[in-house]
């Protein structure tokens, strides 16, 4: 690929997703006071989650292959679900796990959608 050709849709959508788990890694409580107010348990799912996230960007970006979009979008599918669970039993978190739930949900399509392109 040379610089005038555009970087595979995976390539990119797996590097936003790397971006994405770097910075709920490194900076938890600047993403969570956006809305609200950040507590110790928060902050250490957030950036357990941000692990998770370098982990599937780094096996998309390694093989990336339907197969392995898809597995991604099952876990993201059932993050989102979780979060859908919690958003319905506590009324205090139900704002930051709707939003968790709708960021999780749009990795999932994403990686659905760039499943189904043909490769180039």
């Amino acid at each position: 690929m040379d610089s005038t050709t555009p970087a595979p849709v995976w390539h990119t959508s797996s590097l936003a997703r790397l971006v994405w788990g770097a910075t709920l890694v490194v900076a938890p409580r600047q993403v969570l006071r956006r809305w609200g107010h950040p507590s110790g348990l928060a902050v250490g799912t957030l950036r357990v989650l941000g692990v998770r996230h370098l982990a599937q960007a780094a096996m998309t970006l390694r093989r990336p292959v339907p197969a392995v979009l898809v597995a991604g979008a099952a876990a993201d599918l059932l993050h989102a679900t979780s979060a859908l669970a919690l958003a319905a039993v506590d009324r205090r978190q139900r704002r930051l796990a709707l939003l968790d739930s709708a960021i999780a949900g749009g990795w999932a399509v994403l990686d659905l959608c760039v499943a189904r392109r043909p490769r180039r």
